[in-house]
């Protein structure tokens, strides 16, 4: 019994201080849906920490779900990696305007029949968004950001003009701890 209770009392101080620590650490996550030009749907994630109040660094991976069809293709991204640094402006108690750049690796897939090629892109990203907090760590997150894409491999050569651009749309959840 006696070991009971000093396991309980251990936990439940491990537990408070914990909880202590995880409100004052600048690291959050988001788990959301990403619409590339509003045909294709990836499954986000982003890991971040807030250096203070106004700037932070995140990671992002996104990974495609589904892909739009064009001319009987189906198009869509495989997977996009990218790192960012982010400035926030605290608009209100519970509201943040924010803006981000970075560098991203973003494969494009095609499948036609069975038949399926890829390509890989990388370039510069820029977004601006902004985020809701409902608790102090939970909240809603609406994102822009414009991808440059610059085809690499043996497919860039053969198009002259191996670049673009993709718009992406993103709602997340955020987690702060």
């Amino acid at each position: 019994m006696k070991f009971l209770r000093v396991t309980t009392t251990a936990l439940a101080i491990s537990a408070f201080a914990g909880s202590a620590m995880a409100q004052d650490s600048g690291a959050y996550i988001n788990v959301g849906v990403d619409a590339v030009e509003f045909d294709a749907y990836n499954i986000s994630g982003k890991i971040g920490y807030n250096v203070n109040e106004y700037f932070g660094v995140e990671g992002q991976a996104s990974f495609g779900v589904i892909d739009d069809e064009v001319d009987g293709v189906d198009i869509g991204v495989d997977s996009s990696f990218g790192a960012f640094g982010v400035v926030r402006f605290p608009a209100a108690e519970n509201f943040d305007l924010f803006a981000r750049a970075g560098y991203h690796f973003t494969q494009i897939g095609g499948n036609d029949g069975g038949v399926g090629a890829s390509i890989d892109t990388d370039g510069f990203a820029l977004g601006a968004g902004g985020q809701y907090f409902f608790t102090a760590n939970d909240g809603i997150r609406v994102e822009y950001t414009y991808l440059d894409l610059n085809v690499s491999g043996d497919i860039a050569d053969e198009f002259d003009d191996a670049s673009g651009s993709a718009d992406v749309f993103s709602v997340s959840y955020v987690r702060k701890f």
